[in-house]
């Protein structure tokens, strides 16, 4: 139990016994369909044949034959870019802007095409993970080892297994794990890692079946270290190497799955727990190193999915429940109190259901499905303990033909907000419809090229803290709408060993009632408003090359990006017109990896253009461009035909400079890292 939890039993009641209810009514529906169904025969479901994926190949980030701009990184490559965590393997997403505050508990989150990271949503094996406090995800709290797959989509999910609210952000990140995989026979994998920034991780994954029609997989993970590195800060005149020091953490996570496999369907029980302790490594300021602040979280998840398949029809149904506790300590803030010491249960539980009807000889899809969200928040620092009810539905029609890709839906999104205070009841209600509309075009029958484009009206609410934070919430917020728009082209050619690709994207966004924070009285005293608006227009564009013969393997893969993201709120503001804050005009990823029977040698680059930290565009909110390299070289061993260790080395930052993403917390210079995993199948 951590710190100052231990009160939170009483107020969880009442919400726990709804979940409850919640998943009764889930299994009921569950068991009326796996009965009523599974004793009849079942015809094979064909799902929707993507148009062309004959002659892609499998070796790419970028999905070519998508619709809209889709990027994958398989377990092969997310190896070879040595990364520990989602977040770090995001930056490397073409158009992806990453927020890093650095030690190895630092929060990360993203801003695509620069839309801020309450418009990018994740989900773990089709169960949406929400936060109705901040609205943001730290990707950093999802860790590398144990993931099959990861993708990411702007405009709408690509995934197929998802829930409604899935499809209502304007960007997805899909996290697909191993333990949802049903495994042929026993598999268990150990991992371990070390860093040379006193950074460590070990973990153990087991999954197996338990009968023909049921499975099951366990997995264990642990984070620890200092985390503390020495640094070279000039922006603050620190020209003698410093410690950057207050970065200890330690972190332990649990989760297991159930599968049950019955002729047309399948059931997913999931269940998660993470307990995390760490000190928050504060800015550089004043020569000032050191921080005292300390976070403690325990986040708890459960979710069920099931899909049920008959003929042309499938059913998916899904319900959850998760709980996220927090407590933030900070001892020397400047308040009469002299410290701060807050601590929040959040607590979200939902139910759903999406039909599908295949035909047209399975070239078409219709698809419709709602979601019922309730989200409850219980803090130290409110005013009272908010509670939103959600409704979120969708109705799409997919269509392929020939030569011709159309998908479409819309999403409806209903919600209530309810704040009791003393004397008072502050109620606030949300309907918001956003259509969403894409088009793929293949003009040639003999090459892989493409013409893509969609439009999307996608909207965030405002968060919890956005609406009630003490002395700085204003319930009068209305949401954050955004207008996306997206032509690209694509195109794939193999010439016997040689296979290329090469994407290239224009967007154009335009994000209204932008939720800002602006001071008021002094800097203790803030206020949120709906002012901001925000002009968006870029290229994304990248390419891969590769070359394949007998055991040798190379390819070189390369983006990059312009982004031109102006402040239009105001014309007789001085940030009018002017670059918005931590966006980069010019970004962009290198790679080559070159592998021979079982060695693989992986060399990655990272270069973020310089930027501004606040709105005006001066000199004194300049940050420097940095480019970050890495190189990665692993040798995988084969012993007694079932055992494979794979051994991994890769030095991380080669150019050794103390670059910052965020000002005032400089990144760790060069460092080294150890990786070995273990895998028996």
């Amino acid at each position: 139990m951590l710190p100052g939890h231990e009160g939170k039993n009483c107020e969880a009641s009442r919400s726990q016994r709804r979940s409850y209810q919640l998943l009764c009514a889930f299994v009921s529906l569950w068991l009326f369909n796996t009965y009523a169904f599974a004793q009849r025969d079942s015809s094979r479901l064909l799902n929707p044949v993507p148009v062309f994926t004959q002659t892609d190949s499998v070796l790419r980030i970028s999905v070519i034959n998508s619709a809209i701009p889709h990027y994958i990184l398989n377990e092969e490559k997310l190896a070879g870019l040595a990364v520990t965590d989602i977040g770090a393997a995001m930056k490397f997403i073409p158009g992806m802007q990453l927020k890093d505050y650095g030690g190895i508990g630092g929060i990360k989150t993203v801003s695509f095409r620069s839309l801020g990271s309450t418009h990018t949503g994740v989900t773990v094996d089709g169960i949406r993970v929400s936060n109705v406090q901040s609205g943001s995800i730290n990707l950093s709290s999802f860790e590398i080892f144990g993931v099959n797959e990861l993708g990411f989509t702007s405009g709408q999910t690509e995934e197929t297994n998802v829930s409604a609210s899935a499809y209502l952000q304007a960007n997805s990140i899909a996290i697909k794990s191993q333990l949802a995989k049903q495994p042929e026979k026993l598999k268990w994998r150990l991992y371990s890692a070390a860093s040379t920034i006193s950074a460590f991780e070990q973990g153990a994954l087991i999954s197996t079946p338990l009968s023909k029609n049921l499975f099951f997989g366990f997995q264990a993970m642990t984070k620890s270290g200092q985390g503390d590195y020495s640094f070279v800060y000039e922006p603050a005149g620190i020209d003698t190497a410093q410690r950057r020091a207050n970065s200890a953490l330690f972190n332990y996570k649990l989760r297991s799955v159930v599968g049950v496999n019955l002729k047309n369907s399948q059931t997913l029980f999931s269940f998660s727990y993470s307990n995390n302790e760490q000190e928050l490594p504060g800015a550089i300021i004043l020569y000032n190193a050191s921080n005292d602040q300390k976070l403690w979280n325990e986040d708890l998840r459960f979710s069920v999915l099931h899909d049920q398949r008959l003929k042309n029809w499938k059913l998916q149904l899904n319900a959850f429940y998760q709980s996220a506790y927090l407590r933030y300590f900070d001892p020397d803030f400047l308040n009469l109190q002299g410290f701060i010491d807050n601590s929040y249960l959040q607590q979200n539980e939902g139910t759903g259901a999406m039909i599908k009807r295949y035909f047209l000889k399975n070239r078409a899809l219709f698809f419709s499905g709602t979601d019922a969200i309730f989200s409850q928040l219980t803090g130290s620092n409110l005013p009272g303990n908010p509670e939103r009810i959600e409704s979120n539905s969708v109705l799409g029609l997919n269509v392929f033909f020939k030569s011709l890709k159309l998908e479409s839906n819309i999403t409806l999104q209903a919600v209530s907000d309810k704040l009791g205070l003393t004397d008072t009841l502050i109620e606030k209600k949300f309907l918001q419809a956003s259509p969403f509309l894409s088009l793929c075009w293949m003009p040639f029958r003999t090459e892989a090229f493409r013409i893509r484009s969609f439009y999307k009206r996608a909207f965030t609410l405002p968060t919890f803290n956005d609406l009630y934070y003490n002395f700085i919430g204003n319930t009068n917020l209305n949401p954050e709408r955004a207008h996306l728009f997206n032509v690209g082209i694509s195109y794939g050619k193999t010439i016997r060993n040689w296979v290329g690709e090469f994407s290239a994207d224009g967007f154009y966004n335009r994000i209204q009632d932008k939720i800002v924070a602006i001071p008021t009285k002094d800097l203790f005293n803030w206020s949120m408003q709906n002012i901001g608006e925000i002009q968006a227009t870029g290229i994304d564009a990248g390419f891969l090359i590769s070359y394949r013969k007998k055991d040798w393997k190379m390819t070189v893969n390369g983006s990059y990006t312009f982004n031109l993201s102006l402040d239009i709120t105001d014309s007789e503001s001085t940030t009018f017109e002017k670059q918005i804050p931590y966006t980069p005009f010019h970004s962009g990823t290198a790679g080559l990896a070159l592998s021979y029977k079982e060695f693989c040698l992986n060399l990655n680059g990272f270069y973020s253009g310089f930027r501004y930290s606040l709105n005006e565009n001066i000199y004194a909110n300049y940050l420097a461009p940095f480019t970050d390299l890495s190189v990665n070289l692993s040798k995988q061993i084969t012993f007694a035909k079932v055992y494979k260790l794979k051994l991994g080395l890769a030095a991380m930052n080669l150019l050794n400079k103390n670059y910052e993403v965020i000002r005032s917390f400089p990144m760790p210079g060069r460092y080294y890292q150890f990786i070995l995993n273990l895998n028996f199948r």
